[in-house]
């Protein structure tokens, strides 16, 4: 609960400065003092959390309009090491968000299915993965389906980013996917057993 009152203080305290900055996004604006030591707070907050990416960009602002402000490039040098030590530390969280990154990136010109099983749909999709991804290489896809059934799917789509075709199947057969480090994993959602009812007494 702290770091999610942080994370709320933190974005509240930007609202007015966020703003300001999408009215014109092309301009390089001057903030002012009262700005600058807000993001320094926000970044110093979102460190201790270990958004350390959204911690950086807020250091990065400061340093383009103060770029010899020492606190801020030591904290920026903290907030770039311990970034460095949790990636080395957990080495597949960077293999997922690659994963991710580029089924959000692959764009399919076209998607054309009428009553076809989803097992054809992923076949497709790993073969057009192989086309976009850029080594060339196809993404691992893993289908598991309920016993006993095997949901068919009607899809049209044009010009459609990978990730949103995975997520129109979700709706459509209601299985549930999630991207793991080295697989996109298609499989029906978790369900608790029931409970067993009480034995009844003698």
């Amino acid at each position: 609960m702290k770091h999610v009152a942080l994370i709320v203080g933190t974005w509240l305290l930007c609202g007015s400065l966020n703003a300001a900055v999408q009215e014109d996004p092309t301009a390089k604006p001057k903030y002012t003092q009262e700005h600058l030591d807000s993001l320094f707070q926000q970044a110093v907050m979102l460190s201790q959390v270990g958004l350390y990416d959204e911690a950086e960009a807020r250091c990065k602002t400061i340093l383009s309009q103060m770029p010899d402000q020492p606190t801020v490039k030591k904290l920026l040098q903290d907030i770039q090491e311990k970034k460095r030590l949790s990636q080395k530390q957990d080495p597949s969280a960077e293999l997922k968000k690659e994963l991710e990154k580029e089924l959000k990136t692959i764009i399919l010109p076209e998607v054309n299915f009428r009553e076809a099983a989803v097992a054809d749909v992923i076949a497709y999709l790993r073969a057009e993965s192989k086309k976009y991804t850029k080594d060339k290489n196809e993404i691992n896809f893993v289908l598991v389906l309920p016993e006993g059934k095997a949901p068919t799917v009607t899809l049209s789509l044009r010009n459609i980013p990978m990730i949103e075709v995975l997520r129109y199947l979700t709706v459509l057969t209601g299985l549930q996917c999630q991207v793991d480090p080295h697989a996109v994993v298609l499989s029906p959602p978790l369900k608790l057993a029931p409970a067993k009812p009480n034995a009844s007494a003698p």
